[in-house]
């Protein structure tokens, strides 16, 4: 069986791999989204997300821990590493102490970072290129703006989840901002986007239908982003 997922957040990705491991689905394979499973016994296997130092590959000395501790590596994509073991009475963690869990999800942070400003290069560039009279270069503006509102999200994410880190370690809260951009935005732009990739190629009302309904759609998000701010 396949499925398609976008995560953004490697723990939501995480315990949703565990559920389908509770169904009878042992994810064996990953790529650009599409996550493949085989059938198994249910609840035979726990799964762990980890983040690696080397882009697209662990170091051996790693790969001898993971398997002296009964640990599989099942998928390597980028810095993630997909992890999966026999499911025990003990729990499957990664990061037992504070510092060291700290020192992940600050990892993980400074990469979505480094995306952001790389989308962002890439926005600015496309948008040059689209005033230059290239308009599909405006449909991926609008592509990338919602990649980068998608961002932002996960870097609002990791800093709640270190700000969380931090009160355990000092019994102090640290000010952070919980307050997320409502995903029908980049939803909305991304409808928008396609609408324009495909402008010449299908009737007048079919585009206009369309745009309609991603300008709901960002509507919708600004009002329930706005409204989860004031709240």
């Amino acid at each position: 069986m396949t499925k398609f997922k976008l995560y953004f957040d490697k723990d939501e990705e995480t315990k949703w791999l565990n559920q389908m491991s509770q169904e009878g689905w042992a994810m064996t394979g990953f790529f650009m989204g599409f996550y493949s499973f085989g059938k198994c016994e249910p609840g035979k296997y726990e799964y762990q997300i980890d983040f690696g130092d080397r882009f697209g590959t662990v170091s051996n000395e790693y790969r001898e821990f993971m398997r002296e501790s009964d640990i599989e590596i099942v998928q390597n994509w980028g810095f993630w590493i997909i992890l999966r073991r026999v499911a025990s009475d003990q729990p499957f963690e990664l990061y037992t102490d504070v510092d060291s869990a700290l020192e992940h999800y600050k990892k993980i942070r400074n990469m979505f970072k480094v995306c952001f400003i790389v989308e962002l290069l890439c926005t600015l560039f496309e948008l040059v290129a689209a005033t230059q009279g290239f308009y599909i270069g405006y449909a991926f503006v609008l592509l990338l703006i919602a990649l980068l509102i998608v961002l932002i999200n996960a870097i609002t994410k990791q800093n709640e989840t270190i700000a969380l880190l931090e009160e355990r370690k000092t019994g102090i809260r640290p000010e952070y901002s919980r307050k997320n951009i409502s995903m029908l935005i980049p939803c909305g732009l991304l409808v928008n986007g396609c609408a324009l990739m495909i402008q010449e190629s299908v009737s007048a009302p079919i585009r206009n239908t369309v745009q309609i309904v991603a300008i709901v759609l960002m509507l919708a998000g600004l009002y329930l982003t706005f409204k989860n701010r004031k709240e």
